[in-house]
């Protein structure tokens, strides 16, 4: 099992796990496939000596609470539970001072904290979206002020405040829910993935200033994009896209290239060329000069199609054509393949 997943796991402990007892490994939760998920992580990283015991509370003991995993299934009756909620335990002070080395280490390297963040908001996340007033708030509930999170959420640079009258990290504001978004940390609970998306999705689309969106085309063309590319990460349409893109190449700022059935763009002054692997494989053949026969019974296509590759290639100043034989053209230009 890879980090990510382990980190996950590791989130998960830390906002439902017991963090006090000294002789056990310890997650209580009421979601059967996270309890699994947890189950999964330990059987990788240890050898356990004896399966892990889970014991099921419910307000009947139904034996259709069995999980699908290796453990020992033990019911108790509990009156309060509406839903009948799970705790995991290996029986193991050894396991559990390994698994505590593993919290540790994981919580010092940023690399990991995305998905520390979703095993947290998994364990004690919620959504709270009030679609007839348009409240969009994210909670992550603690009995206290937790400095792992606090500096997880400020490495991400989202702003947050911890409540203690709602024993809650509370988060709100479109640019902060934005990044959370990035982060996928709802992703370990479809229910709360179900919520946050419905919030998320209600937000209209954001309104640029004028000139804005035509400065942050031209700032992102310091590396080729195609204007789906580019309409994706604007969340515009692609012929408003085209039209901006127009209007930079107008102003001699940008230009672009066909390749295939695509047009990528760039900003002129970065001095490239893009080409298709095709017209790469045509300057290869131009080591030496060639005519357009010899071209074409390389590559294993007509002489038309050929001719029209190299014409291409002439109109990039990259080949020329001398006495029937076509050659390279030295060039300062960089050459990108697509």
């Amino acid at each position: 099992m890879n980090k990510s997943h382990i980190a996950q796991a590791v989130g998960l402990w830390l906002g439902d796990g017991d963090t006090k007892t000294k002789a056990e490994i310890v997650f209580t939760n009421n979601k059967p496939k996270l309890i699994v998920f947890f189950h999964k992580v330990i059987l990788d990283i240890f050898n356990l000596d004896n399966p892990p015991s889970v014991y099921i509370y419910s307000q009947e003991k139904n034996k259709k609470n069995i999980l699908p995993i290796n453990v020992k299934h033990k019911f108790y009756k509990d009156k309060r539970a509406k839903n009948p909620y799970f705790i995991y335990r290996v029986f193991s002070r050894k396991f559990l001072r390994k698994w505590c080395n593993i919290v540790e280490e994981f919580s010092e390297n940023p690399q990991l904290f995305q998905f520390i963040l979703q095993g947290l908001f998994a364990a004690e996340g919620n959504v709270k979206f009030i679609e007839r007033t348009k409240s969009r708030v994210v909670r992550i509930s603690q009995g206290k002020p937790n400095p792992l999170l606090e500096k997880i959420l400020s490495h991400y640079k989202i702003v947050f405040n911890f409540s203690k009258l709602e024993r809650s990290y509370i988060i709100s504001g479109r640019d902060n829910l934005e990044k959370i978004e990035k982060l996928r940390i709802t992703i370990l609970d479809f229910q709360k993935n179900r919520k946050f998306k419905k919030m998320m999705n209600s937000y209209k689309q954001r309104h640029y200033r004028k000139n804005q969106l035509k400065m942050e085309l031209y700032t992102t063309l310091s590396t080729p994009h195609s204007s789906l590319e580019l309409s994706k990460k604007f969340n515009r349409s692609q012929s408003r896209i085209t039209r901006v893109l127009c209007k930079l190449k107008k102003e001699d700022k940008v230009r672009y290239f066909r390749v295939g059935s695509k047009s990528y763009w760039i900003r002129k002054e970065e001095n490239l060329v893009i080409i298709s692997k095709r017209k790469k494989q045509i300057l290869r053949l131009l080591s030496s000069p060639k005519m357009t026969s010899d071209i074409a019974k390389s590559l294993g296509v007509s002489w038309k199609s050929s001719y029209g590759r190299l014409n291409e290639l002439k109109k990039l100043n990259l080949v020329k054509k001398v006495d029937n034989l076509w050659k390279k053209t030295p060039t300062n230009k960089k050459v990108i393949i697509y």
